[in-house]
């Protein structure tokens, strides 16, 4: 009884060895590719929010400076 308990020990843990071991990391669920892809995302939202208010007239322009004419 207490051998057959010891196999059954053993066993599972060759076998938890067996899957990690064949475990692979994706790169679409790892931490680092969703900063990139998050990064690349806010970068292209920030071009599309830019393209829209200039294609919009919205741009706000610097003045060229002081107007002489004032005071």
């Amino acid at each position: 009884m207490a051998t057959s308990i010891k196999v059954f020990v053993v066993l599972v843990i060759v076998l938890l060895l067996v899957v990690i071991s064949e475990a692979r990391v994706f790169p679409e669920f790892s931490t680092m590719s969703k900063k990139i892809n998050s990064e690349v995302l806010l970068r292209h939202l920030i071009h599309k929010y830019q393209l829209k208010r200039s294609m919009l007239g919205l741009e706000r322009l610097s003045p060229a400076g002081p107007d002489p004419r004032h005071h």
